[in-house]
């Protein structure tokens, strides 16, 4: 089969595949080509450091244009689109985002186009909206096009599922396929603490995620005041950047824990798996989205997690059994979750090792194959 990838969103700066929704196009493109098909990425990249030997590379130049904007992000998809015209006909054009697969369908109807999606912005705007008004509007727009117009939506959580039928994709055209993880680079490493220089006489509370609004960072700031006071040697280490940054930098000061909390920027996907193994306990307190991917690499370190009881976290958590779950913006829930995971150790190490059990069952080449059986070969003529 030939496969045809737009990857969109991804961080100039770091290697290919390796952040954001670009790790989502590479995950499947190697396991896809490993198994036989003929795999396309098409991307403005600007660096050549490939994660797949076996997956064609096209690339193209980047608008002048700012391309992170709704205006450089529909000339990248232009341009993608002219790729595609010269290099097709593919039997699938799957892209992980939904203004891309808006665009796709209505400039290239010559092959079915699959999204991969990464939120909806109908639940966004019920559970907190971090975009302007024009950027919303053009959002809904691409959301209602992808829903109607896509020969399929992988839907990533049994409530995303739902939003995208909102958004009026037929229930027939959802495939209900969850994110998958990379094994190979998320595995337990017993020395990371010792590596990362952190005390083993204090706790270690450990933020992976985008600084913005819905990543819900600042409930884990005001929780940990709580937390310090059973614990008075708690750290609390933030691994990410965003617009939020400021604001939440400011909160730690006004909660007067800003000597307990270290600030890291973005931290290259390879290091990850030595902080989720140095850390006691992974929280990501978020209001809004999907899956996140964080949670699934900190199962697989087997560190034990705690997050909002939304998306497709609900999926994957069991209370107590594979982590805990949280009401959404009750910073003091979170607060008392935490202590009782710092507090019955034996117990938090149990049901992480359980987590870490059954993400085996979501390695990235066994979604692909779920994704190739599940999706592909249902649509492909």
């Amino acid at each position: 089969m030939k496969i045809a990838f737009i990857d969109f969103i991804f961080d100039r700066n770091a290697p290919i595949g390796t952040t954001g929704l670009s790790e989502v196009v590479w995950c499947l493109a190697g396991p896809l080509a490993e198994m036989g098909n003929e795999v396309h990425v098409i991307a403005p990249y600007q660096r050549a450091d490939y994660p797949a030997p076996n997956v064609h590379v096209h690339t193209f130049e980047l608008p002048i244009i700012n391309y992170r904007n709704i205006v450089g992000h529909i000339l990248i998809v232009k341009r993608a689109i002219d790729v595609l015209r010269q290099f097709g006909p593919f039997d699938v054009v799957h892209a992980p985002e939904y203004l891309s697969t808006a665009l796709l369908c209505r400039l290239y109807p010559d092959a079915p186009v699959v999204l991969t999606e990464p939120g909806n912005i109908f639940e966004r705007i019920a559970n907190g909206n971090p975009y302007d008004i024009v950027t919303t509007q053009v959002y809904k727009w691409a959301a209602a096009t992808s829903g109607k117009r896509c020969a399929r939506v992988i839907a990533t959580s049994a409530e995303m599922a739902d939003w995208w039928q909102r958004s009026g994709a037929d229930e027939a055209r959802i495939a209900r396929i969850a994110l998958g993880v990379d094994l190979d680079g998320f595995a337990p490493l017993p020395e990371a603490r010792a590596q990362l220089r952190w005390e083993a006489g204090q706790q270690h509370i450990l933020f992976v995620a985008r600084l913005s609004v819905e990543t819900g960072a600042d409930y884990l700031l005001r929780a940990l005041p709580a937390v310090a006071q059973a614990f008075p040697n708690v750290r609390l280490h933030v691994i990410g950047s965003g617009a939020a940054e400021p604001r939440l930098r400011q909160l730690a000061g006004d909660l007067q824990i800003a000597e307990r909390v270290t600030w890291y920027g973005w931290v290259p996907l390879r290091d990850l798996a030595r902080y989720y193994s140095a850390a006691d306990v992974m929280a990501f307190p978020g209001t809004s989205g999907g899956t996140p991917r964080v949670m699934l690499q900190a199962m697989a370190c087997g560190t034990p997690f705690v997050g909002s009881a939304i998306g497709g976290i609900v999926d994957h958590i069991q209370p107590n059994r594979t982590g805990w779950l949280v009401p959404p913006r009750d910073f003091h829930a979170l607060a008392r979750i935490i202590v009782e995971i710092l507090t019955q150790t034996d117990c938090a190490r149990q049901v992480a090792a359980q987590a870490q059990a059954y993400v085996h069952s979501l390695h990235w080449r066994t979604i692909a194959q779920h994704v190739y059986e599940d999706v592909y070969l249902k649509i492909s003529p």
